[in-house]
């Protein structure tokens, strides 16, 4: 393994006792699931994936789903499962999804124990009324006792927040940004709601069955968002995600930054970090059935795409454009010549004169104004 190149490992658990109604996340039902089988399915993918990462895992994460409702006999074999397989792995960040409704002392110690160094819990709101509007399975005083209990365990919690629910008022989430900023997570991620196709809530707003708020509040919302988690401490270092000093999503951030990494799991993604992208098919069945049947490992359960220079070029401004510290031009010019960093320039001169990019020395990245139309920006940067 080349040890100068940091990769990361992430593992798609793929049940949930309940779906929510704006995910299209892949998952099936909990009454489903097979713990043994699913943990021995994980391990067999890695044995046989193990040469794709260039380097040791330095991030592993665990998402879903809901990969709290493992249980602890399974999650443990998992975890060892990995360090064997991974021998020498020593990750700087651990991270788990957790679900408020199912911490406990019990669960905490036990994800303490087999590794964990940090807990990403879904809050979404503090809001009885919106919880319930988007069908979450706790309640707003669940949320805040669940960060609460994890505090006397974990010193890296990541708590997530949506703006723009059904029937959610700028007076609601200025209540639910006091909740976060009171509790004070390491990190906190606060997405817009979207619409996905064919996802039980796009199918009410399409019925004219749900309450949906005007986009001025939605954007209301995103400013006062930016406004009360910048003076609150927290660093804005991506479009979605702000952290307290030194707590950023070290996982996550090796998305943004091109690093290679490995996903395991039925719908996982991977990236080679050079070009190649290969992404496990949304079937849990297949999964299951192909990887207990051990079948023979020169063919590959995965879909692969190759990249080509232009496609690299445009996600890397995607990628870039999102963090805090943008595109570095120096880093641009090498990878794709100075004409096309010409190109990049002379296509943000606009938004940098309506202030919506900046340009600080060899970086440029959007400003406050610019967040609220980064779609439109990245697209223009890009062509």
């Amino acid at each position: 393994m080349d040890r100068k190149k940091k990769s990361s490992l992430y593992l798609h658990i793929p049940y949930c006792r309940r779906k929510c109604l704006y995910c299209d996340f892949f998952s099936g039902g909990e009454k489903i699931a097979d713990w043994p089988l699913l943990t021995d399915c994980l391990l067999e993918e890695a044995r046989r994936r193990k040469e794709e990462l260039p380097t040791l895992p330095s991030t592993l994460y665990l998402g879903g789903g809901t990969p709290s409702l493992m249980p602890e006999e399974s999650l443990e074999r998992l975890m060892h499962g990995l360090h064997n397989i991974y021998e020498g792995m020593k990750p700087e960040e651990i991270t788990i999804e957790v679900n408020p409704d199912d911490v406990s002392p019990e669960k905490a110690e036990l994800w303490k124990s087999v590794g964990f160094n940090r807990v990403s819990i879904g809050i979404q709101s503090f809001r009885d009324e919106e919880l319930k509007a988007m069908g979450r399975r706790h309640s707003g005083t669940q949320g805040a006792d669940a960060i609460i209990m994890l505090k006397q365990y974990f010193d890296n919690i990541s708590a997530d927040l949506i703006f723009g629910l059904p029937g959610q008022t700028r007076e609601s989430w200025e209540e639910s940004l006091d909740r976060m900023i009171e509790l004070r997570p390491e990190h906190i991620s606060a997405y817009s709601l979207m619409y996905e196709d064919g996802t039980p809530l796009t199918v009410l707003r399409d019925s004219g069955k749900l309450p949906i708020i005007p986009e001025e509040d939605s954007e209301w919302m995103f400013r006062r968002l930016i406004e009360r988690i910048v003076a609150a401490g927290y660093d804005r270092y991506e479009i979605s995600n702000y952290s307290l000093t030194g707590r950023h999503s070290r996982h996550n951030s090796a998305y943004w930054s091109g690093n290679p990494y490995l996903g395991l799991g039925p719908s996982a993604h991977s990236y080679d970090g050079i070009r190649t992208r290969r992404s496990n098919p949304a079937d849990l069945n297949g999964y299951l059935r192909y990887f207990r049947e051990k079948k023979n490992p020169t063919s590959k359960f995965y879909e692969e795409e190759i990249l080509n220079d232009e496609e690299l070029r445009e996600e890397y401004i995607l990628t870039r454009m999102r963090t805090g510290g943008g595109i570095n031009l120096t880093e641009y010019g090498e990878k794709w010549g100075e004409e096309k960093c010409r190109q990049l320039l002379k296509n943000a001169k606009p938004a940098l004169t309506e202030k919506m990019l900046a340009k600080s020395q060899d970086q440029l990245f959007l400003t406050e104004k610019g967040i609220m139309i980064a779609d439109r920006i990245i697209i223009d940067l890009a062509m």
